[in-house]
């Protein structure tokens, strides 16, 4: 069993949420349900969860409980890094922990299921679904995701993330700059070495090069998850997601 921390702060304004009349585009209404609501519902129904928690804003997550959605409220505190901190604090630090971003909606309990089943054994701090964009784009061509080419072809990464919280709480200091470029895969490669730079400029960088560097770099064991879960990498950023979400949802 796993507990679940679920990312829903922030509140910046921004031509979605403006569209939508909200202060976050978690609480979107899609079908009469916030976002976050399909996102909490797929937690509930997954066997492998025990614990929610969300960290959010106060008053909406409030009016979410009254629903009959079961987790635990956890006020917002401001970055994504104070806001995960937040989270899992209140999560056993001693296990490892499902992170999922707020903005999710086409998350599935079988989808929850079968990548904590790509994790197995369970023995690293930090695991990371890999999705190729061949599968993406077949099943949601209308989204525009940012890709890193490398030898296994081009990829990009999920919104969700198994990690060890006591880790985190020890060692945020260093996910500060990988959060901050984890949408600019440019930026990435400066802080790498400069036999990786080569690698990804001859198209002959691996996924298993970048875990070993990541490794290095966080003080941490990181695997990299390759999975053909595309529900973990539709998240609503733009107005156009929106659209994509909402027609799938109708399915």
């Amino acid at each position: 069993m796993f507990d679940a921390v679920v990312l829903a702060g922030g509140g910046k304004p921004e031509p979605l949420t403006e569209q939508e009349q909200v202060s976050n585009k978690a609480f979107i209404i899609i079908n009469g349900r916030p976002l976050l609501a399909y996102i909490l519902e797929a937690l509930q129904e997954s066997p492998s969860i025990n614990r929610i928690a969300v960290v959010g804003p106060e008053r909406e997550l409030l009016e979410l409980s009254t629903a009959g959605y079961r987790f635990e409220a956890v006020p917002e505190r401001g970055s994504m890094l104070d806001n995960l901190a937040a989270g899992f604090e209140q999560v056993d630090q001693n296990r490892l922990c499902l992170v999922v971003t707020g903005d999710i909606p086409l998350l599935k309990a079988s989808v929850i299921e079968e990548f904590l089943s790509l994790c197995e054994p369970h023995d690293h701090d930090f695991y990371y679904p890999i999705l190729d964009r061949e599968t993406c784009i077949r099943h949601f061509p209308q989204t525009e995701r940012t890709y890193v080419r490398l030898k296994e072809g081009r990829v990009t990464g999920g919104n969700v993330v198994l990690i060890n919280p006591k880790w985190y709480l020890e060692n945020r200091d260093r996910l500060e700059m990988f959060i901050s470029y984890r949408k600019k895969p440019l930026k990435l490669f400066r802080i790498m070495p400069l036999t990786l730079v080569l690698k990804f400029a001859l198209k002959t960088l691996t996924l298993n090069d970048l875990e070993r560097h990541l490794s290095r770099l966080m003080g941490l064991k990181a695997r990299a998850i390759p999975c053909s879960c595309v529900e973990l990498g539709v998240d609503v950023d733009k107005i156009s997601d929106l659209a994509v979400v909402k027609k799938a949802l109708e399915v």
